[in-house]
């Protein structure tokens, strides 16, 4: 029988997992480029190691037939990290559309539009766009470039996009032949609930230009959100500093503009849009909302209503 007596508390576990993150950003910091390698390609090994073998281990139970056992285990919040930074807890069709969509939100937002998933029926994503999107010719421009991208490369079952008008969707659509791409869906089909206030986004002077020249990176905490900025030939660029897979700060890691690599799992993201560009499957990084004035960088990690224009 194993022994849980001396099991770390989840608070205890929260804190080993912070003195790690504290511990490879203080080698980072070490004047010993070798001895700094060296530690990272420790962390690697013992993280490939690992891998493979909680995923051998995930496939092994779900080909017994105890899949349950898995979902179980992953109610346990310490399992639920472990799983989560190895990406074995498996995702519906709406939430991997809705963690799509939140690489170009923050885009939309800072644009004073807001973006709200209604349902997701056989690969096809109905979508309501709100406030300076809604009714404007720009929204469809956002639409094909920004949102149906977002969806293509974070929604593998992807086939279509169909924008309402209306409220959210309370359930599938019943009936009636599936939909295809490009198809228009009545919209007495659907159940409306009452529209939500548009928002915009709230921007924060976070650094001046000229600390951050061209090419490089700079770490910086909004409202408790590790952001991470780049220059990137001139143009700054904000994202999350984390790899969505990874316990460690993006930042530490090497950046090649407009490439920057994980420390921990030599993942590779573009830090213009969040995509991956190293031809594997995953998440992306969170894209922020940059504003530039009077040589000030300013950033939106937040969003507030937007007041209600009265006719």
């Amino acid at each position: 029988m194993i022994e849980t007596e001396d099991w770390l508390t989840e608070v205890q576990f929260n804190a080993t997992v912070q003195r790690l993150d504290q511990m490879v950003q203080e080698f980072e910091a070490l004047p010993y480029p070798q001895v700094r390698e060296k530690v990272f390609e420790l962390l690697q090994t013992v993280d490939t190691v690992h891998r493979e073998a909680l995923t051998h281990l995930v496939a092994f139970v779900q080909a017994q037939g105890h899949a349950d056992v898995l979902d179980q285990a992953a109610a346990d919040p310490i399992i639920h990290t472990l799983f989560s930074l190895y990406d074995l807890i498996p995702t519906d069709d709406r939430e991997q559309v809705e963690t799509a969509l939140e690489t170009v939100r923050p885009y939309i937002h800072s644009h004073g539009g807001a973006v709200e998933v209604l349902d997701v029926v056989e690969g096809i994503v109905h979508l309501r766009l709100s406030g300076a999107c809604q009714g404007c010719v720009g929204s469809a421009i956002t639409l094909q470039r920004g949102i149906e991208a977002a969806l293509r490369d974070g929604y593998p079952a992807f086939k279509g996009v169909q924008v309402h008008d209306l409220g959210p969707v309370t359930h599938a659509i019943p009936g009636g032949a599936p939909a295809t791409r490009g198809s228009v869906i009545g919209l007495e089909q659907l159940e409306v609930a009452p529209s939500r206030s548009p928002r915009r986004p709230v921007f924060q002077a976070v650094a001046a230009l000229d600390e951050l020249p061209s090419g490089t990176l700079k770490h910086v905490d909004v409202d408790g959100v590790a952001v991470l900025l780049a220059n990137v030939g001139g143009e700054v660029y904000a994202v999350r500093d984390q790899c969505p897979q990874s316990i460690v700060r993006l930042s530490l890691g090497s950046f090649s503009p407009p490439i920057i690599i994980c420390p921990w799992h030599n993942e590779a993201f573009d830090v213009r849009t969040g995509k991956r560009t190293d031809g594997e499957s995953g998440p992306g990084l969170d894209v922020f909302p940059i504003a530039l004035a009077d040589g000030i960088v300013k950033l939106a990690v937040n969003t507030v209503a937007s007041p209600v224009k009265r006719p």
